[in-house]
């Protein structure tokens, strides 16, 4: 239920985005709402800013805390200041050093998840701020490049920098290590991205050179739009009809390229090579 509304979220938000809507708060008030649909945490108040202090720690004793948010009343003027500064005040009359959009980028995501607006879901909403506020700088089109899964990899690292721009444990509030760590982090996630990009072209162009048909090229190319599909819906992206497609999926299963399941109808067929490539 949390994917699949994880999902619809990052979808409207997305939608949002290219159809020219800023990063704001009913937006992201709007997201929290299909996030907490009938998911963990839903009995609390979907898309309502948090009316009691919560806290953020290894178990339910505020004692053993290792950050307490800003106080409940101080969520509307906290969260007003983000987007204003997420979407620079229109008529603001003082004037900043423009800031890059990735550090920008990671100073927002800092600040959304120490406000923490929300009783729950502020982490899986500050993961999808991220991929929005990357499409709306226009640093990344396809919504295809998700940081979250490099900050997964040094989680505690994660934790402890974010406690840093709060000053917890620090004689004063440390943004430049956050911000260091989350560009690297971007760093590492496109080279990671580069890396499958040039294993696909790779897999791509072998197969290619192995393949006789020219139908059977255009189904090969369809399956690296969809590595798990159909005869149906292969045929749709190539404009074959349905028993050309069938000739072609048989030919790349003799020469074991894809690997279709045991129904008669209905077949589905599986190009794990692509699928481990995504999946690495």
């Amino acid at each position: 239920m949390e994917v699949r509304n994880y999902q619809e979220a990052l979808q409207v938000g997305i939608e949002e985005i290219r159809n020219g809507y800023p990063l704001s708060e009913r937006l992201i008030r709007r997201l929290h709402a299909i996030l907490m649909n009938d998911a963990r945490g839903s009995v609390n108040a979907a898309d309502q800013y948090r009316r009691v202090q919560n806290f953020i720690g290894p178990s339910n004793n505020p004692k053993e805390a290792s950050y307490v948010p800003p106080e409940p009343q101080l969520m509307d003027e906290y969260m007003k200041n983000m987007e204003l500064f997420v979407n620079d005040h229109p008529y603001k009359e003082e004037q900043y050093e423009e800031l890059h959009p990735l550090i920008k980028c990671a100073i927002i995501h800092g600040q959304f998840e120490s406000i923490h607006p929300f009783l729950d879901g502020n982490g899986r909403l500050g993961r999808i701020l991220i991929v929005l506020y990357l499409l709306q700088t226009k640093l990344i089109e396809p919504p295809f490049f998700f940081l979250s899964e490099e900050l997964e990899k040094e989680k505690f690292r994660y934790y402890a920098l974010l406690n840093g721009i709060r000053g917890i444990g620090r004689k004063a509030p440390d943004w430049e290590s956050w911000i260091v760590f989350f560009l690297n982090a971007t760093s590492n996630m496109a080279d990671h991205q580069y890396e499958k990009l040039d294993k696909a072209e790779h897999l791509f162009k072998e197969g290619i050179l192995r393949i006789t048909r020219n139908s059977t090229q255009k189904v090969w190319v369809a399956m690296f739009r969809s590595p798990i599909t159909n005869a149906s819906q292969l045929a749709s992206y190539t404009g074959l009809s349905q028993q050309t497609v069938r000739v072609g999926l048989q030919e790349l299963e003799e020469l074991v390229m894809v690997f279709g399941n045991d129904r008669k109808r209905n077949r589905k067929y599986y190009f794990y090579e692509l699928i481990n490539i995504i999946q690495s």
